[in-house]
């Protein structure tokens, strides 16, 4: 049974755009862009914000009046029986008492030690929290795109190098073999090109894998589906030059603003909890409707309606020494969120001297391993020839073979380095958001 040349082509041609449809370019900042549009925990904290400007609210803080409806309707049968001081006597079974209250509360709190506005206050605060808590995730949230970014370059950059330590193995099986089937040389060599190659193409296996890995890792990152594949623009990466801070800014990191802002909240939750020292007015009223009717006895009729208002005053005079220990403890956690804060500092400051040191050391590295691969280079050169001219034996070629490799391995790494290093001093300074 064949398949219809329509349906045949078809298929042919879906073949043909599978890979260019799968393989879309994905530059770096387009990367960035769709991981602080879609990524999940930055869509959750988007949502904590918009939660905390809800709730900042007068009503919230305690400063609107409260007004609640109560209504309640009784039928009772009672069996009466009542003797009056005038010798009046009542016994009768079977009375049916029918009783129905209906009332309006309004309570409204006119002072409560300045609590209401320290909790008005402390609303706001909260959304600048959950602001400044989204903006660590997104400076986060970049920072690790750009790292899974830079490791998928790198990774690429291996795998050129080993494609290329792949062209010079293969050719040094084939004059090997030649070599050997000529009989100018030990089968033993061919064998060992032979296994040397395998090892080479074993290992740009497991680059493969790795690289796929990390691509999945990074779409995850991105709020999208792992297995979506793409390529990257590594040309120039490694070796792009980024603006980079010359002094750290501490107050600039998105962790030293949220401790600073958790803070402020803590003293207004001192200011809360200090409110309970002094008393509470409340302005009430109540609208009460009050009817009871009876078949029998003293009242057989009773209707009450009417407003009531007034003021309650409320002082806790003593509550077994709970406001003071809130209060102690309160304090205690405002003096560990400032402890916390200057540890940050110096953690930040230690990481900016660790970049800063990094930078300088790998620029180094970069620089010695260039004259150590144009050095490799002739070598492997020279070997090449001389394995052509049948002068050079196995080992001294895979002696330069693997200098080679590891001066290309060397200086992928030294880039790979920079490059995380100059990311960390744009992270500690908070710039990435708008560097990146």
């Amino acid at each position: 049974m064949t398949l219809p040349r329509f349906l045949l082509a078809a298929l042919l041609w879906g073949c043909l755009l599978l890979p260019a449809i799968a393989q879309e370019t994905l530059t770096l900042q387009n990367a960035i862009k769709l991981a602080l549009e879609n990524n999940y925990n930055l869509q959750i904290s988007r949502n904590n914000i918009q939660a905390a400007q809800v709730n900042d609210h007068p009503g919230a803080a305690g400063m609107l009046p409260t007004v609640n409806l109560q209504s309640s309707t009784t039928g009772q049968v009672n069996n009466l029986s009542q003797k009056f001081t005038n010798g009046t006597e009542i016994k009768r079974a079977g009375v049916l008492a029918f009783n129905a209250q209906f009332a309006v509360n309004a309570e409204w709190t006119l002072f409560d030690g300045f609590r209401m506005y320290a909790t008005r206050q402390r609303l706001k605060e909260e959304i600048g929290l959950q602001t400044k808590l989204l903006n660590g995730q997104m400076l986060e949230t970049v920072r690790s795109v750009t790292e899974y970014y830079l490791e998928i370059v790198r990774q690429q950059q291996l795998l050129k190098n080993t494609d290329a330590m792949l062209s010079i193995s293969n050719e040094q099986v084939q004059l090997f073999k030649m070599r050997f089937e000529s009989g100018l040389s030990a089968k033993m060599d061919y064998l060992q090109a032979q296994t040397d190659y395998n090892t080479q193409l074993s290992q740009k296996n497991v680059l493969l894998n790795s690289l796929a890995q990390t691509k999945e890792n990074l779409n995850v990152i991105l709020g999208r589906n792992a297995g979506i594949g793409f390529t990257v623009e590594d040309s120039t990466l490694l070796n792009a030059v980024w603006a980079l801070p010359d002094t750290l800014n501490t107050d600039n990191n998105p962790n030293v603003q949220l401790t600073k802002t958790q803070i402020g909240i803590s003293q207004l939750q001192y200011q809360e909890i200090e409110a309970g020292k002094y008393p509470q007015v409340d302005l009430v009223g109540t609208y009460n409707f009050n009817y009871n009717r009876s078949q029998a006895g003293f009242s057989l009729f009773n209707l009450n309606t009417g407003p009531v208002a007034g003021i309650n005053l409320t002082w806790n005079l003593f509550n077994g020494g709970t406001l003071k220990r809130a209060l102690t403890i309160n304090q205690i956690t405002r003096q560990s969120l400032q402890t916390g804060l200057e540890q940050t500092r110096q953690l930040l400051e230690s990481q900016w001297v660790q970049a800063r040191r990094n930078i300088a050391f790998f620029r180094q590295q970069v620089q010695l391993e260039d004259q150590n691969l144009a050095t490799a280079s002739e070598n492997m050169t020279i070997s090449m020839e001389r394995l052509r001219a049948g002068v050079a034996n196995a080992l001294e070629l895979r002696e330069a073979q693997r200098s080679y490799e590891q001066v290309l391995m060397r200086k992928t790494e030294a880039l790979y380095q920079i490059k995380l290093a100059e990311l960390a001093l744009l992270y500690l300074q908070g710039n990435l958001l708008k560097d990146e």
